[in-house]
């Protein structure tokens, strides 16, 4: 029986096709930060590993960093499954951003340093694609063997990890603009001088 995520399957959902890789097979991309949008962790929390980051990313070594997991949008849109007017909302604003954002692909669901170092640095993001259950138990073993790091929360499937985006999009749903990409949020950290200020002349003239 096939299994939807969210409260709008026929427009941005199919149905989860079960999927079991072997630990290699797992997909990772170097993605461009206006294909992922970034969760609402804003201002960044840790300036000294956003500054680890990006000197990694700003001699081009950024490889050999473990990649941030990712979900596209076509496994499950974290739109909210409830009635009230609030979760309308959320559900609007969630699709109007989504066909005012076509290049959106992935869904970040950790590494806001990360990925924001990269695009500080003006190169892609190193991304592990999850893509089944499989994988995201996968995940979570590679995080206890460190090829994996970060503020984790990683449940048993992919449809818990999605359930997690929208309750984390849904609780920061007041604070403007409701949904950015990574390019956007890191554009926004720096216009506000929120990073340190000699990542502005490398950010400077970059995409």
């Amino acid at each position: 029986m096939p299994i939807f995520y969210g409260s709008n399957p026929q427009r941005f959902n199919k149905p989860i096709r079960r999927y079991y890789y072997s630990w290699s097979e797992m997909r990772r991309k170097l993605l461009r930060s206006d294909q992922v949008v970034a969760l609402k962790d804003y201002p960044l929390h840790n300036e000294h590993v956003l500054k680890i980051y990006f000197r990694v990313f700003n001699t081009k070594h950024g490889k050999i960093l473990p990649s941030c997991p990712v979900i596209h949008k076509s496994r499950g849109v974290p739109f909210s499954l409830g009635r009230d007017r609030h979760s309308k909302d959320y559900n609007r604003a969630l699709e109007n951003f989504l066909k005012s954002h076509p290049k959106v692909q992935y869904f970040l669901i950790d590494g806001n340093h990360k990925s924001t170092a990269a695009a500080l640095a003006g190169q892609r993001i190193p991304s592990l694609i999850l893509e089944s259950d499989g994988d995201v138990k996968k995940a979570k073993r590679m995080i206890k063997s460190d090829e994996l790091f970060g503020v984790f929360r990683l449940g048993n499937t992919l449809q818990g990890e999605i359930d997690l985006l929208a309750k984390h999009f849904r609780k920061n749903f007041g604070k403007k603009p409701a949904f950015y990409t990574v390019a956007e949020k890191t554009k926004l950290l720096v216009r506000n001088r929120k990073v340190p200020k000699y990542m502005f002349a490398v950010r400077s003239g970059r995409k």
